[in-house]
């Protein structure tokens, strides 16, 4: 270990992911929590000293995950290490290419940079892919493995990740864009991950929707009954009844119809479907928040389209009487102090069990439910909050991002009420609790929820779920998804012959 600066623990499991990743391009999936980036120290280690002139190159899909990665090889490798991005001039990225061993970065400013001649990966020896099961589709996963492998004199990729996918499709694609001919794989049961597993008590807690708002719910769901009916009165989904028309059918017309337009197809009639689609989903996204989220967050979303609403879309739904009883009605129920009865559920858990200097992450889908539930939260004597939010519009800067994960790990706040940009891969030190507001239809971001939490001690996880809403139908589809891709995982781990060297799966093909 030439470039090791400070102990660093070896687990056995890693040793042997390490030996066998090496020299081949590899796949490797192991739960949250059990080295992943530590893996990636000892395989760069090992190629920078295999190939002394060589560099190596670390994707991953968020500036705070790149940020935490930097940090972690900071402290174990004496190695020149650099970050580049998108925001810093051309000549500046071009001097870290130039003066850095290893290379940290957000997969589409190097793929800029590929493209705009900025960086050439001649002399790299090895490209981390972290969080790898994005590199499916358009992803700049994609395009910068390629011209790695086409580029490099001495290509190895390693594609890390805790959830590759949930179907057989998806895996193949994978393998077959990052050039995967060995795969490497570690479940929470095998012998030499078991020891290093943390038990999480998972329990799902479960309310009912108060009769005022069902009643506000169903109004809402009229309201959506008649804008698919007028839909089809345009000539779509003639031969099929409204009940069988759901939010999945709506948005693939609206990407065929945009689709559609893009090659020139600017008919009246394609218009018009454009419109009614963004109508029907935005009441459809307008339940969701009413019936899962909270009272306020409907309020508010309803608030921006009657009153600064400028599309044609908003301007159309604005105007309708309607809507605006709908609205009017959410804010005399709120007047009446009638709220979501998640809030004072999440309010109870937290206040209850935040203890001393334990921490607690909220997730939650939706910036707005996140605005609720930090202004919630505000009255708790014992419970101090702190939005965590991607960057966007109103979002958090990258620097906000850091210094508030931060001040949660050293205790300035107990409770992060995070949207999706912690789900994924960030290690965020102490946390004992956390709260799934909402349930989400993806066995990957569940999975990856999960793993936020007893990364370090015993962890626990409470799942919220409204009876008769989305939520339950989203909880069976993630669990669904979780275990047909752990069937999936399994297959390969026991049939390792079932990878060809070329990067396919031999069984679905």
């Amino acid at each position: 270990m030439n470039f090791i600066k400070r102990d660093l623990e070896r687990r056995k499991y890693q040793l042997s992911i390490v030996d066998s990743a090496k020299d081949k391009n590899s796949l490797i999936v192991i739960p949250t929590g059990l080295g992943k980036t530590m893996i990636s120290i000892m395989l760069i280690d090992y190629r920078l000293s295999e190939y002394p002139d060589s560099k190596a190159l670390f994707v991953a899909p968020t500036k705070p995950l790149i940020n935490q990665h930097f940090r972690t090889f900071d402290e174990f490798v004496s190695l020149p290490l650099g970050i580049v991005s998108g925001s810093v001039s051309k000549e500046k990225r071009k001097k870290v290419y130039d003066e850095s061993r290893v290379v940290f970065a957000t997969p589409q400013t190097i793929e800029n940079d590929l493209k705009n001649e900025v960086l050439n990966l001649e002399d790299f020896s090895i490209l981390i892919v972290d969080e790898a099961h994005h590199a499916i589709g358009n992803y700049s996963y994609v395009r910068i493995a390629d011209s790695f492998l086409h580029t490099s004199k001495h290509p190895n990729i390693i594609a890390l990740t805790a959830s590759p996918a949930s179907d057989h499709d998806k895996i193949i694609t994978i393998c077959r864009n990052l050039n995967i001919s060995n795969v490497e794989i570690r479940g929470e049961d095998d012998p030499d991950v078991k020891p290093y597993i943390k038990a999480k008590l998972v329990e799902e807690l479960r309310v009912d929707l108060q009769p005022e708002l069902r009643a506000l719910t169903e109004s809402a769901k009229k309201v959506l009954d008649s804008y698919i009916s007028s839909l089809k009165q345009s000539g779509f989904f003639k031969d099929t009844l409204n009940s069988r028309i759901n939010r999945m059918s709506v948005l693939l017309l609206q990407k065929k119809l945009q689709g559609q337009m893009i090659r020139g197809g600017r008919s009246f009639y394609t218009i018009r479907g454009i419109i009614a689609t963004a109508k029907i989903l935005k009441i459809y996204h307008a339940i969701n928040l009413i019936s899962t989220q909270s009272l306020r967050a409907f309020e508010a979303f309803l608030e921006k389209i009657i009153k600064q609403g400028k599309s044609k879309t908003d301007k159309e739904i604005g105007k309708d009487p309607e809507i605006i009883q709908l609205y009017e009605k959410s804010k005399s129920l709120l007047s009446d102090g009638i709220e979501h009865p998640k809030l004072s559920l999440l309010k109870n858990i937290l206040e209850s069990q935040l203890k001393g200097s334990e921490r607690a992450i909220v997730f939650t889908q939706y910036r707005d439910t996140a605005d609720v539930i930090e202004k919630m939260l505000g009255s708790c004597p014992n419970v101090h909050a702190v939005k965590f939010i991607g960057q966007g519009k109103k979002g958090l800067t990258q620097k906000e991002q850091i210094a508030t994960v931060r001040d949660f790990e050293a205790g300035v706040y107990n409770a992060l009420i995070s949207t999706s940009v912690s789900e994924e891969g960030i290690s965020i030190k102490g946390v004992d609790l956390a709260v799934f507001y909402e349930t989400i239809p993806s066995g990957i971001r569940s999975i990856q929820r999960r793993g936020r939490v007893g990364r370090f001690n015993v962890g626990r996880v409470y799942v919220l779920i409204t009876n008769d809403t989305n939520d339950e139908g989203y909880y069976w589809i993630s669990k669904r998804k979780e275990k047909r891709m752990k069937n999936i995982v399994q297959k390969i781990k026991e049939n390792p012959s079932l990878i060809k060297n070329d990067g396919t799966l031999k069984p679905f093909t």
